[in-house]
């Protein structure tokens, strides 16, 4: 059946939309994904790589700016000595909504665990308190502050893991994770920020979950890095074809991130106008992995701490990933050679096309209306 492009890019449009970007809302504006081509399985293409609106994404951050103003005041006023870092897909810029949700972590300055370290380049006071037990401090005493300095907004309090605030004057829902600091041995080596842990605590179960999120944020930026923003691109796309697919696809914004990492860096190289290029080495290297599973299963999470195909249905996402992806790259192929291209085209013929063509930054007639 083939895929209803139509649909697609209403459902593309309506998540890059943003109520509180007021230029993005004026009436007759397109993005630029919009005005480069007439082609929808195209446009899809285009749109499903390019980031969100820079204003939206700024305001993401001021947001939680103003969460972190807010709770520092707060908390200082309870004797606490916060400290604040942003996880998630907002800081690293490969998130696909326009009013993406933003996840602040506040952390006890004093309150941390240490991992045994023979050649520790830091010295430690030990911290005389239960770490969990602080942590769990922290939390109540953040909901008191954030009931009373946003008394108008939502405050909700029953997820496991986080403090959620929205309405209320917030643009952006707001999830404010208390957490712990962990200094691991890597840490204490070497002094590399993203080499420190955290810990955060299921405030139902207790349970201490150990987490690094800054060593994937430094992994994932490298990667962009070598690929002139291909690696983020070739998420952003991931992302939004799992988000359009007909099929039930178990993998996170998490997992997707950590596949394309791994993904071979010449494969997702962009060149100015040549985004389908990216589409291309996406397609490639999930078609790979998807048939030779020893190897798909074996790669690690850009932190290292776990397999990213822990779970079967994991690998049963992941052949579904590939599979649109493969759809949406004919698609593409098909517009691109036109109709009267009559030839089969094999994979290695739809990735030479993708490859070779260029779609123009601006449109090619002044004037007219995509």
């Amino acid at each position: 059946m083939p895929l209803d492009f139509d649909e697609r890019l209403s459902r593309l449009r309506s998540r890059r939309m943003d109520d509180n970007n007021t230029v993005l809302m004026s009436a007759g504006y397109g993005e630029a994904y919009e005005k480069r081509t007439a082609n929808k399985a195209t446009k899809y293409a285009l749109g499903s790589m390019q980031e969100v609106d820079p204003r939206s994404t700024q305001i993401s951050h001021e947001e939680a700016e103003k969460v972190e103003r807010n709770l520092s005041e707060g908390l200082r006023d309870e004797h606490l000595y916060p400290e604040f870092k942003l996880q998630g897909s907002v800081p690293l810029n490969v998130h696909i909504r326009g009013a993406s949700d933003v996840d602040l972590l506040v952390m006890e300055g004093r309150c941390l665990r240490v991992s045994p370290c023979v050649s520790s380049l830091k010295s430690y006071v030990d911290f005389s308190g239960n770490v969990k037990d602080t942590v769990l401090d922290l939390r109540r005493k953040s909901e008191i502050v954030l009931d009373r300095r946003f008394w108008g907004a939502t405050v909700d309090k029953t997820p496991a893991k986080s403090i959620a605030l929205s309405d209320g004057g917030f643009r952006r829902k707001v999830d404010v994770v208390p957490a712990n600091w962990l200094d691991s041995a890597d840490y204490q080596r070497s002094l590399d920020e993203a080499s420190r842990g955290v810990e955060i605590v299921n405030k139902y179960t207790l349970e201490h979950i150990e987490n690094y999120p800054f060593r994937y944020i430094a992994e994932i930026e490298a990667k962009a890095g070598l690929t002139n923003d291909g690696a983020r691109m070739g998420i952003r796309l991931a992302k939004n074809l799992k988000n359009d697919s007909d099929a039930d696809i178990e993998l996170s914004s998490y997992d997707i991130g950590s596949l394309i990492y791994h993904c071979p860096s010449h494969y997702i190289t962009h060149q100015v106008a040549r985004d389908l290029m990216v589409l291309s080495g996406v397609e490639r290297w999930l078609d790979e992995l998807s048939k030779d599973r020893s190897t798909a299963i074996a790669l690690m999470t850009p932190d290292k701490t776990r397999r990213i195909l822990d779970e079967d249905a994991k690998w049963t996402g992941l052949l579904r990933l590939a599979n649109d992806v493969t759809d949406l790259a004919k698609a593409v192929e098909k517009e691109l050679v036109g109709p009267y291209y009559f030839d089969h085209s094999d994979r290695e013929t739809i990735r030479k096309h993708l490859n070779e063509n260029a779609i123009p930054l601006a449109p090619e007639f002044v004037g007219s209306r995509f």
